[in-house]
């Protein structure tokens, strides 16, 4: 999975949370590494939305909003109100670790990519990760031989079990697109100005309760024997973490445009 040969696959696209995406080659990046950082979520400070999967919705749930945006209905965990701001970050740079850190930000720096010519996946690290060094790292992507250390294959296999967790994700919404079990829904806020029209402040997808509660039986038993009930049962108790990011953006003193579904 990792190319560590001398030819360097051309990427395209951005990748959210990551800046420089780089394949990770043995060449190039010999005595490479990562050290520990003064401020190591800075990579995530000015994202409000972190991508996730599926199988994570049950812990997620704890501590944010787990909802979905866009045609795609792309489940996300809600950590601010817009973009540029991260209400689980301070400004040091530190996670809040009272609560849990998505699978999408524990990968970082490493990424897969595939290319367009169906070739098999790359491993790829963002070069401007603020831990990542060109030398004297605490933790070397290759040893003297050219070959991954523990450390990078053990990111390597993070990658991959991600990336399967990914699909496993996008066929679980691809079922409750099928099943119509979508609704769009809103936050809002109190209007100091107007009390009798409150602030937008996020609109999304979520599943529907009653369209949930419609299905027929035979359905609910099979979504509860393959885990997509546990799911949705986990995406509809996050959405109690609103008051949480709102009580959080309220302490900041954050005017907020609307998230967008």
């Amino acid at each position: 999975m990792a190319d560590t040969g001398s030819a360097e696959p051309r990427l395209t696209g951005n990748v959210p949370l990551y800046k420089n995406v780089e394949p990770l080659n043995r060449q190039k990046h010999k005595g490479w590494g990562v050290k520990q950082a003064d401020r190591p979520f800075d990579f995530l400070k000015d994202n409000h939305f972190v991508p996730a999967i599926a199988g994570e919705f049950a812990r997620a749930s704890a501590s944010y909003p787990v909802i979905f945006l866009g045609e795609r209905r792309m489940p996300v965990i809600v950590m601010g109100l817009r973009n540029g701001q991260n209400f689980f970050v301070d400004a040091n740079g530190q996670f809040d670790g009272d609560h849990y850190a998505p699978a999408y930000v524990r990968r970082y720096p490493f990424v897969s990519a595939s290319s367009a010519d169906g070739q098999p996946s790359t491993v790829c690290i963002d070069a401007d990760a603020s831990f990542v060094v060109q030398e004297n790292p605490e933790q070397a992507f290759f040893d003297d031989k050219g070959e991954p250390t523990q450390y990078t294959q053990s990111a390597i296999e993070y990658v991959s079990a991600f990336e399967a967790d990914v699909a496993k994700t996008e066929a679980f919404v691809e079922r409750l697109m099928a099943l119509d079990l979508f609704e769009e829904k809103t936050v809002n806020v109190a209007n100091p100005q107007d009390q009798n029209n409150p602030i937008k402040v996020a609109e999304y997808w979520g599943v529907s309760p009653a369209k949930l509660a419609a299905l027929p039986a035979e359905t609910v038993v099979e979504m509860n024997q393959n885990g997509e009930l546990g799911a949705i049962y986990a995406h509809l108790s996050s959405l109690n973490n609103w008051e949480r990011v709102l009580r959080r953006a309220s302490l900041e003193g954050a005017a907020q445009a609307p998230a967008q579904a």
